[in-house]
């Protein structure tokens, strides 16, 4: 069952406590505490600072599969457009199958296709995952939010948005047996914030966005 008051879409602030309440934390892949430094905030602690979303982390031993999908979103102020590096960024989005880990039906225990990354001296985040699959019937899409820095996060959100991928992509992608369940969607018309994806879903896609703060 999933726990009162919890919802896919409440970002970080909800995320993140529910992560360390199932006691899903912890540093995977030989990281250590020593190696991260005294300065190592608790998000970074958690594990959930990575590039690479497709597995869990902590103690979530789930993988996601589905056509890969490198997301780079670039950082810039809204009023110079200069780039924003140091900002992080918290990307979450459904598996192939529509649903959200953490909170859709069987995947409590699991964490995969979330996770917080900084932008680069250029303002660019970037994650490795996979192509969504339509969640409850809504055209696929990509959760983030934006932060001043790891130790602000999840206190001083920034910006909340979300990116939608765009039709021909999704075509491609679903045509591919895996992707079955999201076949048959109508397009929604054209939203405000859309990404550029690039690729195909044999060798990956590219998806990328300048979100300006």
């Amino acid at each position: 069952m999933l726990e009162l008051g919890t919802r896919h879409d409440g970002g970080l602030a909800d995320d993140f406590p529910t992560v360390r309440r199932r006691r899903m934390t912890g540093l995977t892949g030989g990281v250590t505490m020593a190696t991260l430094g005294r300065e190592a905030s608790h998000l970074t602690c958690s594990g959930i600072v990575r590039g690479d979303i497709r597995r869990g982390f902590g103690t979530a031993p789930g993988v996601a599969r589905g056509a890969r999908l490198d997301v780079r979103l670039r950082l810039t102020s809204a009023n110079s457009g200069r780039p924003l590096p140091g900002y992080a960024v918290y990307l979450w989005h459904a598996d192939r199958d529509g649903n959200y880990s953490l909170y859709g039906p069987g995947l409590e225990n699991e964490n995969y296709l979330r996770g917080v990354q900084l932008a680069d001296s250029a303002g660019w985040a970037r994650f490795t995952s996979v192509f969504p699959g339509a969640h409850g019937g809504r055209w696929p899409h990509l959760h983030f939010e934006v932060y001043p820095s790891l130790a602000e996060a999840p206190g001083t959100r920034l910006h909340a948005a979300e990116i939608t991928l765009p039709a021909d992509a999704c075509t491609a992608v679903y045509a591919m047996p895996e992707y079955e369940s999201s076949r048959g969607l109508e397009h929604p018309g054209a939203p405000v914030e859309m990404a550029c994806v690039t690729g195909d879903p044999r060798r990956g896609l590219v998806a990328t966005r300048t979100i300006g703060i």
